[in-house]
């Protein structure tokens, strides 16, 4: 099972296991709209934070702010390399040191990407589960012709 590997390596937390017990009949792609919410904004922010990297003088109090803004989305739905990158990247911030600014948001965006694609991967098999089940449903509420 894809959420047994994406744990086992660690990418993720126990906090993901948690969300998934949130996803209900009424609701069943509540974990894939976090999923979805979650990347759409980090990519966000991991955009902002770049385009910082490109300023000869970069404010790192936003810096600081953004980099614990990723953080917080990232205990949220248990993304834990893509947290614990983060200290590495606040840390550098609160020193207000640009090239170690630079490296550790180099590190965020490299766990980010391997995050990203594991839970997109996560994303897709839940859809298709989704579709199956929702088929099943219609097929058994559909009354079978007996002549």
């Amino acid at each position: 099972m894809q959420n047994c590997f994406i744990l086992t390596m660690g990418i993720v937390n126990d906090q993901f296991s948690q969300i998934q017990t949130l996803k209900s009949m009424e609701q069943p792609d509540l974990v894939v709209q976090l999923i979805d919410a979650y990347l759409v904004d980090v990519e966000m922010i991991l955009s902002e934070l770049t385009s910082y990297s490109d300023f000869p003088d970069v404010d790192f109090s936003k810096v600081t702010l953004l980099a614990h803004k990723v953080k917080d989305r990232s205990s949220c739905i248990g993304a834990e390399h893509v947290r614990l990158a983060c200290d590495e990247l606040i840390q550098a911030s609160v020193q207000m040191n640009k090239q170690n600014f630079v490296r550790a948001l180099s590190w965020i965006k490299k766990e980010f990407s391997c995050t990203q694609d594991k839970l997109e991967s996560y994303a897709q098999m839940e859809r298709r589960i989704i579709r199956l089940e929702s088929r099943q449903k219609g097929k058994a509420c559909t009354p079978t012709n007996s002549a």
